[in-house]
């Protein structure tokens, strides 16, 4: 097995017995569906985030801090801190580009996704902040990690082969959204699922 990643690719132990990754864009759902699978299964769950912040407190600075002055080596010490702590232990990992990392060593990778005006709604209600403020923002912020992951690792994260199940969940409740997943995994992770086709 090994990561998709040309630069994560070497000999590695996987203690695991199960790993899902769930990767998205801001304001996709990918947390909210993330720990509801964990406690479906009983297993832990973490964010490519959660790395970033451990990163900021072993600098001892506040992860905003480390936000402003990250560059291309602080994403790619995250990227493996997610690698590595995602084999020791069950979990299901939440980011942007966890499945991409993880690559065949995830059990099933998903990805959800919703249209901008949607993710920008969702955004804009958990922050209070201006809906075409937040939409020009998620916009931006869109580009600037397709361009950064393409930089970084000549990966294009609009291609969506990788994933064994694709939701874009801008018409799709949550509950619609955790049934899937459940119908899924109960039968089986064999094969590639597009939620748009079902």
């Amino acid at each position: 097995m090994e990561s998709y990643i040309d630069r994560f690719k070497e000999a590695r132990r996987k203690e695991a017995d199960i790993i899902v990754t769930v990767d998205g864009p801001s304001g996709s759902g990918k947390g909210t569906l993330a720990k509801h699978i964990a406690d479906r299964l009983g297993i832990d769950h973490f964010s490519a985030g959660d790395m970033f912040r451990s990163i900021a407190e072993e600098r001892d600075i506040s992860h905003v801090e480390l936000a402003e002055k990250a560059g291309k080596e602080v994403d790619i010490k995250v990227d493996r801190k997610t690698l590595e702590e995602a084999l020791e232990k069950s979990c299901v990992v939440d980011g942007r580009l966890p499945s991409w990392v993880l690559g065949e060593y995830s059990d099933l990778r998903i990805y959800l996704t919703a249209d901008l005006n949607e993710r920008a709604k969702r955004i804009s209600g958990r922050e209070d902040k201006d809906l075409d403020q937040v939409e020009e923002e998620t916009e931006k912020r869109d580009q600037d990690n397709r361009e950064r992951y393409q930089d970084y690792y000549g990966i294009d994260t609009e291609e969506l082969d990788i994933y064994d199940l694709v939701i874009d969940n801008s018409d799709m409740s949550i509950r619609a959204q955790e049934e899937l997943v459940d119908k899924v995994y109960q039968n089986g992770t064999g094969s590639r699922i597009n939620a748009r086709d079902t």
